[in-house]
């Protein structure tokens, strides 16, 4: 069994990572049991997705292009800077639906699916919980052929499993200094800052793909980049050092 410990806006959580068997979890959350399904990878870095769930099953005809309702919950406690879309709005899969905040991370909720935006149940400035509602989609399923299967019900959580790191690296011997360290395990997506640059409280130091999500690093102060431990496309597990500032 492996445990973690998170701090949240100065809220503890503790995880435990039970029985994994046949890509299925056993999780606890605080004390609550959560049955997890884990996605296998086949690339180190993915396209980050929000969690979703079929609310309504499409009946299709022959040939024909039925509209199915999506929800896109919330993945983590958080709460809402920014939403880009609008009611009846045109979407692309892997367009931005909204921005939130979590864990001190700027994380864009993306769309799963091609469709039109019916309805939105968040605002700017709004905190939400995990699995909170935040936009329904209506998304176009096409099919070619008369019978059509009932879509397997989506988990409630998905988290995926870790790249493993390809090479130990070792960090640059720095002493002293504020350490950046990763919030969760995760790949880096890109490093949007280079060592000796000044940097003010809020700035985005790189961008961390994790639980499907792009996460942006912002600095919790004003500083100068003194060493980065880490670069892009680098694999990185929870409590790893990201970089150091004075």
């Amino acid at each position: 069994m492996k445990k973690f410990k998170f701090i949240i806006d100065g809220s503890k959580y503790e995880v435990s990572v039970n029985e994994i068997e046949n890509n299925v979890a056993e999780v606890e959350v605080n004390g609550t049991p959560f049955t997890v399904e884990i996605e296998r990878e086949q690339k180190s870095v993915v396209t980050p997705r929000p969690i979703f769930k079929h609310t309504t099953t499409p009946t299709v005809n022959s040939s024909t292009t039925t509209a199915s309702t999506i929800i896109v919950k919330s993945p983590l406690p958080g709460s809402i800077m920014k939403v880009l879309v609008a009611v009846g709005d045109n979407v692309k899969r892997g367009d931005i639906l909204l921005t939130m905040e979590s864990m001190k991370m700027e994380n864009n909720i993306l769309a799963e699916v091609d469709g039109v935006v019916k309805a939105i149940a968040i605002e700017p400035g709004k905190n939400v919980l995990q699995d909170d509602k935040l936009v329904e989609l209506e998304a176009n399923t096409s099919s070619n052929s008369t019978p059509v299967e009932k879509p397997a019900a989506a988990p409630k959580v998905e988290t995926p499993k870790p790249a493993p790191v390809a090479a130990p690296t070792t960090p640059k011997p720095v002493a002293g200094g504020f350490k950046v360290k990763s919030p969760l395990p995760g790949s880096v997506l890109k490093v949007v800052v280079t060592e000796g640059q000044a940097v003010k409280r809020g700035d985005v130091l790189l961008t961390l793909e994790s639980m499907k999500m792009e996460n942006n690093i912002l600095a919790e102060k004003d500083g100068i980049v003194k060493s980065i431990t880490i670069a892009a496309g680098q694999s990185v597990m929870q409590d790893d050092l990201l970089l150091i500032m004075d």
